[in-house]
């Protein structure tokens, strides 16, 4: 007698491997989706930054030298924070004049557990 097909063993070993596979496959979509929603905040924080980085040079030299600046130097949007720090800027090899500042805008914003934060730095020339 010649019988073709599976025994019930053969395909209990074969759900048995299956569900093992399965197993594994499913523990990376978390990770994947925590990875996304992470680069996710890092880019509207990179979006906040440069925003921020734009108002300073909009409102140009003289408003951010003077005592105290002329712009907002903190606030809060959305779950984001930003804080904008300018100090004066002595470059290897320029003379320092004065004339440029070192603008440090560092946006923190909460994720899971913890706080991330990031910092972007651009200079101002009068």
């Amino acid at each position: 007698m010649n019988k073709k097909g599976f025994s019930l063993l053969e395909l209990i070993i074969a759900i048995a491997v299956l569900a093992i596979g399965l197993v594994g496959v499913l523990q990376i979509f978390p990770i994947g989706l925590r990875a996304s929603q992470r680069a996710g905040m890092l880019t509207k924080a990179s979006f906040l930054a440069q925003n921020k980085i734009e108002d300073v040079k909009l409102a140009g030299f003289d408003a951010i030298t003077e005592l105290p600046p002329k712009i907002p130097m903190s606030g809060k949007d959305g779950d984001f924070e930003w804080a904008i720090k300018i100090d004066e800027a002595s470059l290897e090899g320029i003379e320092s004049t004065g004339d440029i500042r070192k603008i440090t805008v560092t946006i923190t914003w909460p994720e899971r557990n913890t706080t991330r934060s990031k910092e972007f730095i651009t200079y101002v020339t009068k």
